[in-house]
């Protein structure tokens, strides 16, 4: 008779209890918080969208199926106390299976090495299995104590959910992408302008979705150098991007500017110029169009157009005041330079308008002056971009040079 019997199973109740506990915690949160987004494109891709994933749901029922499993393998593997934990190891490999997926994955649908090596892995532990139980057995009689079976229990889990976290290969900017398009689905334009912001690392696509979350709220020309702009009027709208696998396109957006773009209708500037001319438009096609031409640089044919769609007669009054941030830092930049110093915008021969916004003319100046007093271009890029990286006038005068810099020195802390 075996005397540490009533002992072993009074051990084992609280190992199996604290295990299951902290893996469903891990498993929930993993899917819930980091992996959800990518889960819901995959099933949009997948079932070709036929059927959608709610995060929340699908995060406790993937969680209760991966739970079942780890019961089964524990039944049947019989594994002693001492070695508790491992039980877990088919339900996280399954975990990191589900959520190893990319974009090139989602879009072209792949096993890749999990085809070969989830067989062998799940053969190691089959070994290893076995030769633990024999080991154990000769090992039960010297330690039995719970400090000596709880212990090595929470190493091997704590080892599983590292393992697992760190597999999925999706960067951060594919996170930001996906649950920017979800939260646009649901309508809260607000939490997926928000999305990614304070990172200096983007994509067209993202910068896309969050251009048309900022318009959708009437912002695109206030807030649009809040964010990093990397990709010209492409990061406004890319008439290609119309792959399939995308719960929101280019076509939404221009369904949101007034009409969709015929088939001959092959970039941004060729669909402006075709609405604007039918004037099919609305306020946030104009706004596209203006906002694409000063992303594009194209300082003199946004002064130009600019008078088309905004009422700028003397007749009325703080009209120069009333513009957003973006046209007013633009209409400064294109300027005199030394009438635009004291808030005066003079373009040519044409003085238009002084401006009343003190703040914005006084933040010009000091601009200017930090700019031109630091001779090094490496510290002047860094050294401005960290004040006035929000402004056009930081962006007309770097952000060609800097894109690279910025975007190297974000990989560091992203």
């Amino acid at each position: 008779m075996n005397r540490n019997y009533p002992y072993k199973q009074k051990t084992a109740g609280p190992i199996r209890y604290a295990c299951g506990i902290l893996f469903m915690i891990f498993s929930f949160c993993y899917l819930f918080f980091l992996q959800g987004e990518i889960l819901a494109e995959a099933q949009f891709v997948y079932s070709k969208g036929v059927t959608s994933y709610d995060i929340l749901i699908g995060a406790i029922v993937i969680t209760v199926v991966l739970q079942v499993i780890q019961w089964i393998v524990a039944l049947l593997s019989h594994l002693p106390s001492r070695w508790h934990a491992l039980s877990y190891l088919p339900s996280m490999l399954m975990l990191a299976m589900l959520t190893d997926v990319n974009r090139e994955t989602i879009e072209h649908f792949s096993f890749g090495g999990w085809t070969w090596g989830a067989p062998i892995l799940l053969l190691i532990y089959i070994i290893l299995v076995i030769i633990l139980r024999r080991v154990d057995t000769n090992m039960s009689v010297y330690m039995s104590g719970i400090k000596s079976q709880i212990y090595p229990n929470f190493i091997i889990l704590f080892v599983l959910m590292l393992g697992t976290g760190a597999i999925p290969q999706s960067t951060d900017v594919y996170h930001y992408e996906l649950k920017a398009e979800r939260l646009i689905l649901a309508k809260d334009y607000k939490g997926a302008a928000a999305v990614g912001k304070f990172s200096l690392r983007t994509s067209a696509r993202l910068t896309q979705l969050r251009m048309y979350a900022l318009s959708k709220q009437g912002l695109l020309p206030e807030c649009i150098f809040d964010y990093p702009q990397y990709d010209g009027s492409d990061g406004l709208l890319n008439i290609a991007d119309t792959l399939s696998i995308y719960r929101f396109t280019s076509r939404d957006i221009c369904f949101h500017l007034g009409a969709f773009p015929g088939k001959t209708v092959r970039t941004a500037a060729r669909y402006y110029k075709i609405v604007l001319g039918d004037s099919i438009y609305n306020q946030h096609t104009v706004d596209y169009y203006l906002c694409g031409l000063l992303l594009d640089k194209n300082l003199k044919e946004f002064c130009r157009q600019l008078p088309s769609y905004y009422n700028l007669s003397d007749s009325c009054v703080g009209a120069y005041d009333s513009l957003p941030r973006a046209y007013r830092e633009a209409l400064l930049q294109q300027g005199e330079r030394s009438f635009a110093l004291q808030g005066k915008i003079v373009i040519g021969t044409d003085t238009l308008a002084t401006l009343s916004d003190n703040e914005m003319v006084g933040r010009f100046r000091d601009y200017n002056e930090l700019k031109n007093s630091l001779k090094d271009t490496t510290e002047r890029i860094n050294r401005t971009h960290r004040e006035y990286g929000n402004t056009y006038w930081w962006y007309y005068d770097y952000s060609h040079i800097a894109t690279g810099e910025l975007e190297k020195k974000s990989e560091k802390y992203y």
